[in-house]
């Protein structure tokens, strides 16, 4: 299962990330971007994540994962499409489709809970 090597990617970039803001900051919740021929399953992704962010500063948050559907453009026709794979001809002209979307992995954002710089809760 390649979504715990991902995971633990993903926490290596988020500790990074929040390395500005101070030991006591936290990350609450994280979006995820994953395209379509990724072969990510999000349940799996999300089962990862929890396990892989045990003491870490996303312990706890919650990953929002957004599923890009997979698109492509015929060379030929020009017509834009759903598609499944990442070889495709066009049905209407038998051409190559290139791919434009569905290939994503991208941490879109992260919320942080930054700690009261005076100390309060």
């Amino acid at each position: 299962m390649h979504e715990m090597s991902l995971a633990m990617g993903l926490l290596r970039e988020i500790e990074r990330q929040l390395k500005p803001y101070g030991p006591e900051a936290r990350a609450t919740r994280v979006f995820l971007e994953v395209g379509g021929l990724r072969a990510v399953f999000p349940e799996a992704m999300q089962l990862c994540f929890r396990a892989a962010s045990q003491g870490t500063v996303a312990e706890g948050a919650e990953l929002v994962i957004d599923e890009i559907v997979p698109r492509g453009r015929c060379v030929g026709c020009g017509r834009e499409r759903e598609i499944d794979h990442t070889y495709f001809l066009c049905p209407d002209c038998d051409l190559p489709v290139k791919l434009l979307a569905g290939e994503e992995l991208l941490l879109r954002s992260i919320e942080i809970e930054e700690p009261d710089p005076k100390g309060d809760k």
